[in-house]
């Protein structure tokens, strides 16, 4: 497992997947995911980053099969299904690339392309070299 200097803040979208109470030890105390992958051998951090690149029925399916080889699992069988479905449910997924596009108020989407931005900088650059140019 990696250093905790390791920790991205980015992760902390994790936080509340890997954090969920999923069920009861043994000895009666709370068992969360995090517990649960650590466990099994893995980081919990970069098994939630692939759990969440996953479409959510194979995500669902994936924790379901995760906490079923956690040996401190103790809750019903049939309580399974819907504990993952809940599960990948928290799992933040990547926006579709369409609605990443950054929009402003009064703004023309083309022109924030990355093209038309670079354009803009340039120009503006020349603007205020000229300007600075003219004055010396």
């Amino acid at each position: 497992m990696g250093d905790v200097s390791d920790y991205k803040a980015n992760d902390s979208i994790y936080e509340e997947f890997l954090f969920t109470e999923i069920g009861e030890q043994e000895n009666g105390m709370p068992l969360s995911m995090v517990s649960a992958l650590t466990r099994l051998g893995l980081d919990p951090w970069d098994e939630a980053r692939r759990l969440a690149s996953l479409p959510a029925a194979t995500a669902a399916a994936a924790v379901s099969d995760l906490i079923k080889r956690t040996s401190a699992f103790t809750a019903r069988k049939t309580e399974l299904p819907k504990l993952s479905a809940r599960l990948a449910a928290l799992l933040a997924r990547p926006a579709p690339v369409a609605a990443r596009v950054v929009s402003l108020p009064g703004v023309p989407p083309w022109l924030l392309e990355g093209r038309w931005l670079a354009v803009l900088l340039v120009v503006g650059v020349l603007i205020v070299a000229s300007k600075l140019f003219l004055l010396h």
